[in-house]
């Protein structure tokens, strides 16, 4: 709600060493002419003070009443305001610091203007007040022209972090308008996944516009965390895609998956027995998908991939050495960084998959059998 977050932002700066009740009853007073009588709806005629009291505790932490925000506006003493804002004797230290305090609510706010700025600022705050759907427009309009800032320091990056996909859960919109000429442009906004943090990179995604007007407007503690889940899995992949990028493939491993694509089930031969050292090195209970897909693969492809590099070797178009020796620092690179097995195991892939270009299914299989052959992955530590 604006006017609680305009009381807060100023409370330091008007009366910083009143108690809410006095700060609360010293504002109304400075911005309106009603009595303050008639402030109140009386509850409890043995205690009228501690009730007055009561009320302007919750003013400050939840807003006036609709039927009190009401009386506010048709009797609003905007002189009286400013006046008092600007009285004579405050310091320009503290005028500069009420500027400063409601620059995030409005625009070209100086010592000079603060008073009609921050009366203004009320105004619309008490207007939202009664008519509630002025705070949604409000807020859409304030995350939309924040979003536009944001895309031109972080718009390219974050598309790239989704695949220019919405980033939120359970949505696949795509994030680019394509034209029947092959030409697209992006069609995005970025979202603050939690406005009580700074629009950081770490504190951003891209997603749709669908998406981006409901979550601003209303969402739970739950879905904001699953946000945050997937923002903390879009820059470990960054993070990731950023280390593997320093180390070169030889593009040997192009013609390894280029043939694996072209195998027949005829030219196979399967292993004989299950791979059980995977246990060695997945931790099923953790990863048991992972390491079910690599003891399918490995079953099915080892021999046959192992048969593909060694022709090719021999024809001088796969060094073999060389490719697992950066296959081995790759995973190296990736373990220093924390990444889990599973994570692990997709940057790979999705690396392979970016330099040879072939189907994301070869590429898997490819490293299933590097982790095999011991070239991904240690030996579990017990």
């Amino acid at each position: 709600m604006l006017f609680k977050e305009v009381i807060h932002a100023i409370h330091p700066y008007l009366m910083k060493d009143a108690d809410v009740p006095e700060f609360m009853r010293n504002f109304i007073q400075m911005i309106c002419n009603i009595p303050e009588e008639e402030w109140y709806t009386k509850r409890d005629p043995s205690s009228k003070e501690s009730y007055t009291d009561a009320s302007l505790r919750k003013f400050y932490t939840s807003g006036p009443s609709k039927k009190l925000a009401k009386k506010m506006l048709s009797r609003l003493t905007k002189d009286n305001f400013i006046e008092s804002i600007h009285e004579p004797n405050r310091e320009d230290v503290v005028l500069d610091g009420l500027a400063n305090a409601i620059k995030p609510f409005t625009d070209g706010v100086t010592k000079e203007n603060v008073g009609a700025e921050l009366f203004e600022l009320l105004k619309r705050s008490l207007e939202e007040i009664v008519d509630p759907t002025l705070e949604n427009t409000r807020r859409e309009q304030e995350a939309r022209n924040k979003s536009n800032l944001l895309k031109g320091k972080y718009g390219s990056g974050l598309l790239d972090d989704c695949n220019s996909t919405c980033s939120m859960p359970g949505c696949s919109h795509h994030l680019q308008k394509l034209a029947d000429d092959g030409r697209s442009n992006p069609d995005y906004e970025i979202l603050v996944i939690n406005e009580k943090k700074s629009p950081s990179y770490q504190n951003i995604c891209a997603v749709c516009h669908d998406c981006f007007e409901k979550y601003i407007l209303k969402h739970t503690a739950k879905e904001r965390k699953e946000l945050e889940s997937v923002k903390k899995l879009q820059m470990d992949a960054r993070d990731a895609r950023s280390t593997i990028s320093e180390i070169d493939i030889d593009e040997g491993i192009k013609n390894v998956i280029e043939s694996l694509a072209n195998l027949k089930p005829n030219t196979m031969t399967s292993l004989n027995y299950e791979p059980t050292f995977i246990a060695n090195k997945i931790d099923e209970n953790a990863n048991f998908l992972l390491a079910e897909t690599v003891k399918n693969y490995v079953t099915k492809f080892f021999f046959s991939i192992n048969k593909v590099m060694q022709n090719l070797s021999r024809q001088n178009q796969y060094p073999d050495e060389l490719v697992r020796a950066e296959i081995k620092t790759i995973c190296n690179r990736l373990e220093m960084k924390g990444l889990s097995q599973i994570e692990i195991y997709e940057n790979i892939s999705r690396h392979l998959n970016r330099i040879t270009k072939q189907n994301i299914i070869y590429c898997n299989i490819v490293v299933c059998y590097f982790i095999q052959s011991c070239e991904v992955f240690h030996d579990i530590t017990q």
